[in-house]
């Protein structure tokens, strides 16, 4: 059987690393690290030699090509030969995009796959040729070419020209900010196009420029992940392919950016905190500062440093939260277990292999240094990694050395649920039980008790990214306001409460503004639309203890949902159980049965069904892996689940393992799934 490119790519990869990290063991106590990569460098030598002689009368210069060659150390393109190869099978993309006014679909996706299904199983070359290591193949020619453009470029850019020479060298200077990518005249290109038009006139906004030069590439977008395997390995590739993915774009803007003298790097999660999957972005880099913006042409570019701080969610996509954010580097951060000769190099994770990259977590969020006892540790092992769930298993986003039966991991993420595990000959092994950083930097411990129970009441089983699909429901209550009278007709009475204008997928908790009695309430919706999965009163018994008001009844009564849900479901204690109707008046009208003083009003959002009746559903939860309590059907709205054991780590996944967005674990705290 042929294996496919995306692993034949991957086994390349981890060879060429496993290669490096010996190389970096066996040249442990070697102190010049400029002459261990002049004889890394082999044949190519004499190239790099000539650089160095260029420059000998330039003092900086010359420390700057010395930059380069220490840190292209473990710099690599892929072979520059798959170019040539792909170059038919660009061509017909190119004919097959202009069918479709460039625009893509699933139609034209489709096409697209099986039109690099069938090229690449023609060509089985493509998925054997060596990487090409830049210390064996760059020429002095082009380093020099490279080093004078970055010089030019940073002394005519009026926002970087002061800064530090370091600055520079690590975010302007570099010719590559990822392994991979084919170097030729991109740069020299982008500088030609672009010279005096950017970043050269004094009384100007760097980030309004900064989005003027983006404006100028919003053609170039996402592949919606359609040819995810096509080769994309320079910028002259990418701009007539005109599609790609987030790390393309990234690359592609560090090369554009950094041409004209302006410090760029890539930032990257390697796993969600509560999302499956990855994701890269850019960031500018002036006087130490950075500016996080999305790769691709977006109306609100500038959001990651809000959105990414583990407090916030964002209107359009809800939470995000991070447990490290690392930074993409063509300098060397040697560090964990990569620098360790005690341990071998297939038992550490791939991403502590890459010694390209620096932890830039403390930019985006506050972070914490977890202290952690461990378990059954195995003979000889000297780090244990902490893990967040990602699709259908843990993986590793930071390493702690083992002392003493415990280990420090420094600098993570709140708010997110982590596991501590062993990793030996490429497998994960538990070193502990899964626990929550709560948002106040305190580890939350679960239950796997069967004996102390509750019931479960769930709707789906995907978490955060049902924001996005659940977004008409959430701002049909935005802005919802609650007024109380004691009269039925509404004479008298004032303002309880309004809701904010941006509504996320949870049960929020907001104070009264009126201090007196009311019995009837009027719920004022802006969309004549009433749409809630909770809507409930609070007051102050006799003894001051906050209680809920309960039963309160529609004044006029509303049909049952087709899918069974009634208006009951509104004023439940139950999360997962809501009331949706198009009304066709701006309001609903509630008789409290009493009078009472308001304190606070409890809501949120109707909430889509994601447990469709033809699907059957299984319920996990966490007892040194994860232990199946049972199945159930799909019901079109809410499902409930007997006797789960309270304060539990659960998951409920869905049969298909290719579904997406996947499954995301979950705890159950007062009658709500809170998803991570």
């Amino acid at each position: 059987m042929t294996n496919s490119p995306k692993i034949s790519c991957f086994f390349k990869i981890t060879i060429f690393l496993n290669i490096i990290l010996l190389s970096i063991i066996a040249c442990g106590r070697e102190n010049n690290l400029l002459e261990r990569s002049l004889n890394s460098a082999g044949k190519n030598r004499s190239e790099l030699e000539k650089v160095r002689k260029h420059y000998k009368n330039d003092p900086l210069k010359l420390q700057a090509a010395e930059f380069l060659i220490v840190n292209m150390f473990g710099s690599f393109a892929q072979n520059e030969e798959i170019i040539g190869i792909c170059t038919p099978f660009y061509n017909d993309y190119d004919s097959l995009a202009k069918e479709y006014g460039y625009e893509m679909n699933a139609e034209r996706g489709k096409k697209i796959d099986s039109l690099w299904k069938n090229f690449s199983n023609k060509h089985f070359k493509l998925h054997s040729l060596p990487f090409q290591p830049d210390l064996q193949n760059i020429s002095a020619e082009q380093l020099i070419a490279e080093i004078d453009l970055a010089f030019k470029a940073w002394k005519e850019n009026v926002y970087s020209r002061d800064c530090s020479f370091d600055e520079f060298c690590e975010y302007i200077l570099p010719y590559r900010r990822i392994n991979g990518l084919v170097i030729d005249d991109a740069r020299k290109t982008f500088y030609e196009r672009h010279h005096g038009n950017y970043f050269t006139q004094p009384g100007k906004d760097m980030i309004d420029e900064a989005d003027s030069l983006l404006y100028e590439y919003r053609h170039l977008t996402h592949s919606q992940f359609w040819g995810t395997q096509i080769p994309i390995l320079t910028a002259s590739t990418f701009e007539y392919l005109r599609h790609g993915l987030c790390e393309h774009r990234c690359w592609y803007n560090s090369l554009l950016f950094s041409s004209l003298g302006l410090g760029i790097a890539v930032d990257f999660v390697p796993a969600w905190g509560n999302r499956n999957n990855n994701h890269t972005w850019n960031v500018l880099i002036k006087d130490g500062k950075s500016y996080a913006f999305e790769a691709f042409w977006d109306q609100d570019r500038w959001k990651y440093k809000r959105i990414y701080n583990n407090k916030t969610f964002d209107y359009d996509w809800g939470r995000f939260r991070l447990a490290k954010v690392y930074r993409h580097s063509f300098k060397n951060y040697f560090e964990g277990p990569i620098t360790d000769k005690l341990v071998k190099p297939e038992d550490i994770p791939a991403l502590f292999k890459n010694f390209k990259k620096k932890d830039v977590s403390h930019e985006y969020f506050d972070t914490v240094n977890i202290t952690l006892p461990l378990q059954n540790i195995p003979p000889d092992t000297r780090y244990a990694y902490l893990c967040v769930w990602n699709y259908h298993d843990w993986q590793p986003v930071q390493w702690g050395r083992i002392k003493r039966g415990k280990a420090v991991f420094h600098g993570m993420g709140k708010d997110v649920i982590y596991l501590p595990c062993y990793y030996k000959n490429g497998t994960l092994t538990y070193a502990g039980e899964p626990f929550l950083l709560n948002a106040e930097g305190m580890i939350e411990t679960f239950s796997n008790d069967t004996i102390d129970t509750e019931d479960l009441y769930i709707k789906h089983y995907a978490g955060a990214p049902l924001h996005y699909g659940n977004k008409w429901n959430n701002n049909a209550i935005e802005k919802t306001s609650i007024y109380g009278s004691l009269s039925s007709t509404f004479s008298g009475g004032d303002t309880i409460a309004i809701f904010p204008d941006s509504i996320e997928i949870y049960n929020k908790k907001i104070d009264s503004r009126y201090d007196r009695p009311v019995r009837y309430i009027r719920v004022s919706l802006p969309y004549q639309r009433v749409a809630f999965s909770n809507l409930a009163f609070y007051y102050n018994d006799p003894y001051g203890e906050e209680k809920k008001i309960e039963p309160v009844t529609l004044i006029h009564p509303l049909d049952s949902m087709a899918n069974g849900e009634i208006t009951d479901y509104l004023f439940d204690d139950y999360i997962a159980t809501g009331y949706k109707k198009e009304l066709g008046k701006d309001h609903i009208d509630i008789d409290l049965g009493s009078e009472y003083t308001i304190t606070s009003i409890c809501f949120a959002p109707y909430s889509e069904a994601g447990l469709k009746k033809e699907v059957s559903f299984e319920l996990f939860y966490w007892n040194n892996g994860w232990k199946s309590i049972g199945k159930k059907a799909g019901s079109n709205k809410h499902v409930i689940f007997k006797n789960v054991p309270k304060n539990a780590l659960f998951i409920l996944k869905h049969p298909d393992r290719n579904n997406r967005p996947g499954s995301r674990p979950f705890i159950y705290r007062n009658n709500e799934v809170l998803w991570h």
